[in-house]
């Protein structure tokens, strides 16, 4: 995979940091991830590759406005995703992304979106991940900031 295979590629776009570790296990509630409370975390402890959930779903939400007319960040919603991890980040990380959209599909008002994203550090692709990402554009569906308002997240997989 190179840059050219992504329309979409944003160098050192994420630094894996101590305290951006600690937020995301205590955000997530993960009984594995040892060191949510801990100050210290050894540079060379492998952190869980979710972290980059965030930044892959902004670089798909970026190329979705892309290729959507008046797109509305309110009307996205995240559907599935697979994340493959080749080599663990690790605290101190600095990591580039690259992204593309291999699908997309549209039933009943509602775009459903393929993204792909790697994430690398400058020795090479770390993550590997694939998400579907639901556009709802008809007016006559309700709107998904709306709709979501009350959901809380349970039981995230790290």
């Amino acid at each position: 995979m190179t840059r050219g295979d992504y329309p979409l590629w944003l160098d050192d776009c994420y630094e894996v940091d101590s305290e951006g570790v600690r937020a995301y296990a205590r955000a997530t509630r993960s009984p594995h991830v040892a060191y949510a409370s801990s100050r210290v975390i050894a540079h060379d402890t492998p952190v869980p590759p979710l972290i980059v959930a965030d930044p892959v779903f902004k670089a798909a939400a970026k190329l979705m406005s892309d290729v959507i007319e008046d797109f509305d960040l309110s009307r996205v919603l995240h559907v599935a995703q697979t994340v493959r991890q080749l080599v663990p980040l690790r605290i101190g990380d600095v990591v580039s992304l690259g992204a593309r959209i291999t699908d997309r599909i549209t039933k009943a008002g509602i775009d459903l979106f393929e993204v792909d994203c790697v994430v690398s550090t400058s020795d090479g692709v770390r993550i590997e991940t694939a998400s579907t990402v639901a556009y709802a554009a008809d007016a006559d569906v309700p709107d998904i900031g709306d709709a979501s308002a009350a959901v809380i997240m349970h039981g995230a997989v790290l």
